[in-house]
């Protein structure tokens, strides 16, 4: 599995924090001036008293999204959708999110209760059909223990969920799908979640590691499942 083949269609983490910021028409007005003051472009806000939305589509893909539940935790969402630039571009803009984040809602008593964080991508088959190549050639099966269901597959894949590490603190769970594209089934979808809850205090927002660790788990695990290499 070639690491160059892959194309990223989505790319995201989350966070949730206690307390919750406090949305006021001012707080709208000065997050948007943090965000160009720490060099981030947007092109449209929506907002309400319980959530800002802050948008780009040019030069790639951005939204951020502060949110004020109703119950006392807050929650910070930073996404792209279809990237049109590398992991390392959106791990910048996302600290950079949340740096005018803590300048709009400094807070020295704040902690960050876990979250969450996802990668989804397409990698090409040398199958005519990406579910072919996964039960075939990965699964070692014969193409016609399908006919039981008497109807052409269109799709399928494979789901695992794996414990956090043993003897690791804070170390996440993470959710693996691998499966064909139903928008162009020549395609493979691979999405990786990583879902984590602190056990103890943290008033970091950890993004360089967070994805930085999520993409190096799908390059050594998630591709040498896919060569077929299971040592």
């Amino acid at each position: 599995m070639e690491t160059e083949a892959r194309k990223l269609i989505h790319l995201g983490i989350n966070f949730l924090t206690f307390p919750k910021p406090v949305i006021s028409q001012q707080h709208i007005i000065a997050f948007q001036q943090a965000i160009i003051d720490c060099g981030l472009e947007f092109s449209n806000v929506d907002h309400n008293e319980e959530r800002i939305i802050i948008r780009r589509s040019t030069p790639s893909p951005l939204e951020i999204t502060i949110v004020s539940q109703k119950q006392p935790m807050g929650q910070i969402l930073i996404i792209s959708k279809q990237p049109k630039a590398p992991l390392s571009l959106f791990i910048q803009e996302a600290q950079a999110a949340i740096k005018a984040f803590n300048m709009v809602w400094p807070s020295s008593t704040r902690k960050i209760l876990g979250g969450d964080a996802a990668i989804r991508e397409l990698h090409p088959t040398d199958s005519p059909h990406a579910f072919q190549e996964l039960w075939e050639k990965r699964l070692g099966q014969q193409a016609k223990s399908l006919s039981v269901f008497e109807r052409a597959v269109r799709g399928g894949g494979l789901r695992f969920v794996l414990e956090p590490e043993p003897g690791k603190d804070d170390s996440p769970q993470i959710e693996i799908k691998i499966e064909s594209y139903l928008l162009d089934t020549s395609k493979i979808y691979v999405e990786a979640l990583s879902n984590w809850r602190y056990t103890k205090d943290e008033d970091s927002f950890k993004v360089d590691s967070i994805m930085t660790d999520l993409n190096s788990f799908i390059v050594s695990k998630v591709f040498k499942f896919l060569g077929g290499n299971d040592v």
